[in-house]
């Protein structure tokens, strides 16, 4: 018979992370569930090492193709009814699979199941918690304002996740979030109370800040909102706060990394969309810069 959840963990070069990873899997205390894995090409040995330990997984090995994809992969490969992620430098919290199930059967339609997480350092030493206020029910104008769900840490249906059209495969980062979003115009969250992973910062980290990671995040807030239907449900006022929130940080990043026109572009942009001092501060400082760099 299939297991009722599958656990699906990506993976690239995280061979001691991931063994880690595992561990914390292993030790759920809920048991219906089988472990797929996708490894988007790793080259240090990830395999013999699942091999060494004797993990009862199912691997698939993958030339690399980026996150999207590999998760896309992870949906087709689940055998399960319902399907939870968890990276592969994070750890599962021990109760959180079966909560996160009791949770969906509680519920009398189908609907998506998250919660909030521990950080912890390289070493795996805890060093605070997410105090992010979490939401239940519709959702959307406030996961417009910010990151409050995660793939690991969450649950839903593999049917739904297919009907949704799986992640964006264009999207170098931010792809979840660009399902969330997408996801919430349709259906309901339920938080949970508890953490229901622990969240490992490091220097390998995917999400860390750059202006490239943080121009993709303005533009999954720009699509969604102008396109994807997202103005119909997030008040124009709050959306607007929200894009000139993150317009000015591409530019800030941008300024940082010596790009100073558009830095400038996307510090006006910021001021269009909610006109604010500090927007327009670094855009003076921005201009300076540019022109400095001219005369050089």
């Amino acid at each position: 018979m299939s297991p009722k959840i599958s656990i699906c963990t990506p993976t690239y070069n995280r061979k001691d992370y991931l063994k880690e990873t595992l561990d914390s899997i292993f030790a759920q205390t809920y048991r219906d569930y089988e472990v797929v894995i996708v490894d988007d090409g790793s080259t240090d040995g990830t395999e013999e090492m699942i091999k060494r330990a004797g993990y009862p997984v199912r691997y698939y090995w993958q030339e690399n193709q980026g996150e999207a994809t590999t998760r896309n992969k992870l949906i087709g490969l689940a055998g399960g009814q319902f399907i939870t992620f968890i990276d592969s430098d994070d750890l599962l919290m021990p109760d959180a699979v079966g909560g996160m199930i009791n949770a969906m059967e509680a519920e009398n339609d189908e609907v998506i199941v998250y919660g909030s997480y521990l950080r912890i350092d390289e070493n795996g030493n805890v060093c605070g918690r997410c105090e992010r206020k979490l939401y239940s029910g519709h959702i959307t104008r406030y996961l417009f304002q910010g990151i409050l769900v995660h793939s690991c840490g969450s649950m839903l249906s593999k049917k739904m996740l297919e009907a949704a059209g799986g992640f964006d495969e264009s999207l170098p980062v931010c792809c979840d979030y660009d399902l969330w979003l997408r996801l919430s115009l349709n259906h309901r969250f339920i938080a949970l109370p508890e953490p229901t992973f622990k969240r490992r910062r490091h220097k390998g980290n995917l999400s860390t800040n750059s202006k490239t990671n943080r121009l993709t995040e303005l533009k999954v807030l720009e699509r969604f909102y102008y396109q994807g239907g997202g103005r119909y449900v997030v008040p124009e006022k709050l959306a607007m706060r929200r894009l000139s929130e993150e317009a000015y940080r591409v530019g800030k990043y941008a300024l940082k990394e010596g790009e100073y026109q558009e830095a400038k572009t996307y510090l006006c942009m910021s001021s269009r969309c909610c006109l604010n001092l500090k927007s327009l501060a670094m855009w003076a400082l921005a201009t300076i810069k540019a022109k400095h760099s001219s005369q050089i």
